[in-house]
């Protein structure tokens, strides 16, 4: 397949809009990925994204699919262009082009290589429980990702992880599962590797979910993780439990994305007092005794970001006066979004204006 270079302009023949290619970021069976900068009629770099070129048609038609499916799906690399490269002069290969988000630090394994820092329970938990949510939609709809490796997992702002490479995800029709054409042979069971199983189902993909729970708490995300590795893990045992179950017999393990989510929700800690806004995403809720503007300041000294919008990297709201029942009674889908994550997953603070003042005092 054509190699490109740092600097080379590469045009969407569907948008028109063109990419300046920068340093290549990986490379892999389907095709080499690039760092790339938008650029306007007047060259100039209006974003900088991710631009996949690949030669297989198969696995651009399954992600330009699986893109458009999960399109504003926040957990999800939202695919912003896809087109053909027709070949070029003295070349008969026909290329195609992917261009996606960039995730700011790169993929789990690079993280993690990079940091050398174990994940907490709740980090971890939290994390791996918005991703299943991503993943439930897709078994629901009788497709599974088949690749769910520390390559394939994104690190993005203030850390949040988002699924990406769709190129093996597969549809199938119920009660009929494909036979499996390409894996990755670093992270499946030995009955892949042996070639004992034949298709691939939703247990298989909770596999890659448990393994890449293991491998957050761990530190490390070079190779799997078996159960005695589970057992001197940093965590409580309930999470130890589950990751166990998750990696082990194909029998035994949690059927599919819905059962493994109702097994993390079930077994939550409770949850610890909120003790700082460092690196939260803050949205106040209805009057506070004081302006919005003294408010946001406070956040931003503290350490966190005010967010105007509900939604759903929102981390804590406060809920001033005047409207206390907004939440009880949310009067907008995000709103409504939120209200689950309170009562549910555990990951948003609703707290009060005398608990916020506690978390700000030293700015006061």
């Amino acid at each position: 397949m054509r190699r490109f270079k740092s600097g080379d302009i590469v045009r969407s023949t569907t948008t028109k809009t063109r990419y300046r290619l920068g340093e290549l970021l990986g490379e892999g069976g389907f095709g080499s990925v690039y760092r790339a900068a938008q650029l306007n009629r007047y060259n100039q770099v209006t974003k900088e994204v991710c631009l996949k070129v690949t030669g297989d048609q198969q696995s651009w038609h399954r992600e330009s699919y699986f893109g458009e499916l999960l399109a504003d799906n926040r957990r999800v690399i939202q695919l912003l262009d896809s087109f053909p490269m027709p070949p070029q002069p003295g070349r008969s290969q026909m290329l195609y082009g992917l261009v996606f988000e960039l995730a700011r630090h790169g993929t789990i394994d690079d993280y993690l290589t990079r940091t050398g820092k174990r994940w907490n329970s709740t980090r971890t938990r939290r994390e791996i429980i918005a991703l299943l949510k991503v993943l439930d939609q897709l078994h629901g709809a009788s497709a599974t990702h088949r690749d769910l490796t520390p390559g394939n997992i994104f690190v993005c702002h203030n850390g949040i992880l988002k699924l990406g490479d769709f190129g093996i995800a597969v549809h199938s029709l119920a009660d009929k599962p494909r036979t499996v054409d390409a894996f990755n042979e670093n992270f499946v069971t030995r009955g892949f590797q042996e070639a004992r199983h034949r298709h691939w189902l939703a247990v298989d993909d909770v596999f890659q979910m448990g393994q890449l729970m293991a491998m957050l708490l761990h530190g490390d995300a070079s190779h799997p993780l078996d159960a005695w590795d589970v057992r001197r893990l940093d965590c409580d045992p309930g999470l130890k439990a589950i990751i166990r179950r998750s990696i082990g017999p194909r029998r035994k393990r949690h059927p599919d994305a819905s059962e493994l989510l109702a097994d993390l929700r079930g077994t939550q800690q409770p949850k610890p007092r909120l003790r700082s806004l460092e690196g939260k995403r803050v949205l106040f809720n209805g009057r506070l005794s004081f302006k919005p503007g003294e408010a946001t300041l406070m956040v931003i000294e503290a350490g966190g970001e005010v967010v105007g919008e509900p939604s759903d990297l929102v981390d804590v709201v406060v809920q001033g006066r005047g409207r206390r029942d907004q939440l009880r009674r949310p009067s907008s889908r995000a709103l409504r979004r939120m209200l689950r994550r309170v009562e549910t997953s555990g990951d948003l603070d609703l707290i009060g204006e005398a608990e916020f003042r506690r978390l700000v005092k030293p700015t006061l």
